[in-house]
């Protein structure tokens, strides 16, 4: 085992050798080296000495060459911490030392192998770290930039009640959930909870941007998926309506202050159309014209480049694009366009299907229906009455209308699902978004579950939400 020197004098060393007899830091062999030896607590793995360490003599009786890996000069006066410090270097010009620092005394002092602790910049980061909505950062492991961070979840986050999955993590991971004063390593299967405490790592100007989603009390929308909106439209399939669909995307932008619609648009050969479509260019509308085929990657860099965190297609664009198979890889929302607009909605449906991917998607299906201002509904159809007994999902989804103050409605019918859901009107269809879901509508007809099905009914509008699967 290696051999620490501690050089040890008043209330702080006292409380310092009291940590490492609490922790039973047992790995190495300590020294303490102190003029008042019954001061201290006693150790097995603790040898004391009384000796002045200001004195080079005694100093050099104890600091024979390379016999200690580190020394610690825990001194409260400065002018003898200083002066063993000076003391320690003459004997010995590699050896590490850490040094505590109560007057900013070592600070310029040039030397590699010294790391002193400023007790003035200790004090101000913790009284920094207990002020209300600002990151708690580490601040004695790692590069001390801000790359790990502890973030709390409150109700109000768009965090909460999310599964780790269905969080895009860019330059960043959440590594540790603290809960209930108990650590959980998260899964993708791990959902936040509102009072979490998240462990973040990443880079530093990222977990900023993060600290300030999970926090932000507006403009939510369409975070954490991204900041911006997608408008890709296909010249080709989607002429008739191109601009209808442009004034739907851009109701959804006027919610917000600081967000941007990007429109791609491809096969631009009307050249009316186009031109119309060039008249929305504004300082939070940019048009971006493709005379060439678009591929998936060229969709993958608009998404990253733009910080695209809601697509919006047409259901004819989406079925026939061969990028829609890479949809789900993109883990963004994606609304699909129906025949009642998005100011015409009146309500947002969620039709019960997997309990588990229903609570994945009711953050978000309550944060689209806040926007829009409009209830959300909680819809079961069973043909023979059958309804799941389970009240969890109800349970979960009354909890989250209290917490967004927004009306739910919990509907249980005996009727086929398909055929209630196309009795409906003015109403937004949320989806689950799931890796087997086909927009196929050939496939989707041999599909057995209802989320496909429910792509089927393309006369009322969509919003897929990715999920884990």
């Amino acid at each position: 085992m290696s051999n620490i020197l501690i050089i040890a004098d008043g209330e702080i060393s006292k409380k310092f050798i009291d940590r490492l007899i609490e922790k039973r830091v047992s790995s190495h062999n300590y020294i303490v080296m102190t003029k008042e030896i019954e001061e201290y607590k006693q150790s097995s793995f603790i040898e004391y000495i009384a000796v002045d360490a200001t004195s080079i003599y005694r100093l050099r009786e104890i600091c024979r060459e390379d016999r200690f890996s580190a020394l610690y000069i825990v001194v409260e006066n400065m002018s003898e911490s200083k002066e063993i410090y000076k003391n320690i270097r003459s004997l010995n010009k590699k050896v590490r030392v850490v040094a505590f620092d109560s007057l900013d005394c070592y600070k310029d002092v040039d030397d590699l192998n010294l790391n002193s602790v400023d007790m003035s910049t200790i004090i101000s980061n913790r009284l920094y770290d207990f002020l209300p909505s600002v990151p708690v950062t580490a601040q004695t492991i790692g590069l001390n930039e801000g790359e790990i961070m502890e973030v709390n979840i409150p109700f109000s986050s768009i965090y909460a009640f999310r599964y780790i999955s269905s969080i895009p993590q860019i330059k960043w991971r959440i590594v540790a959930i603290y809960r209930d004063n108990k650590l959980f390593l998260p899964t993708n299967a791990t959902m936040i909870r509102p009072r979490d405490r998240l462990l973040l790592v990443g880079k530093p100007q990222v977990l900023s941007s993060v600290y300030g989603r999970i926090n932000s009390k507006n403009s939510k929308f369409p975070e954490p998926f991204g900041k911006n909106f997608y408008l890709y439209l296909d010249i080709d399939k989607d002429s008739k309506r191109a601009l209808e669909y442009i004034d739907e995307a851009i109701y959804m932008l006027d919610k917000f202050d600081d967000k941007e619609l990007i429109i791609r648009v491809v096969n631009p050969n009307d050249f009316d159309i186009v031109n119309k479509i060039k008249e929305y260019e504004s300082v939070k509308t940019r048009v971006f014209l493709s005379y060439v085929d678009v591929t998936e990657g060229d969709i993958a860099t608009d998404i990253q480049n733009f910080e695209i965190g809601m697509i919006f297609l047409s259901e004819s664009t989406l079925s026939s694009n061969s990028f829609s198979k890479k949809l789900y890889a993109y883990k963004k929302l994606v609304y699909i366009f129906g025949n009642s607009k998005i100011s015409q909605i009146k309500e947002a449906t969620v039709i019960r299907s997997a309990s588990k991917e229903l609570e994945e998607i009711s953050s978000i299906a309550f944060y689209i229906a806040e926007t829009l201002g409009v209830k959300l509904s909680l819809r079961e159809y069973e043909p023979d009455g059958k309804f799941a007994e389970s009240r969890v999902v109800a349970e979960h989804y009354e909890t989250l209308a209290q917490v967004h103050n927004v009306k739910l409605e919990i509907v249980q019918e005996k009727r086929n699902p398909i055929k209630a859901t196309k009795g409906l009107e003015s109403v937004l269809v949320v989806i689950p978004f799931r890796r087997d879901i086909s927009f196929n509508g050939f496939i989707s007809l041999f599909k057995r579950d209802i989320d496909s099905l429910l792509l089927k009914t393309n006369n009322h509008p969509k919003l897929l939400i990715s999920t884990e699967q």
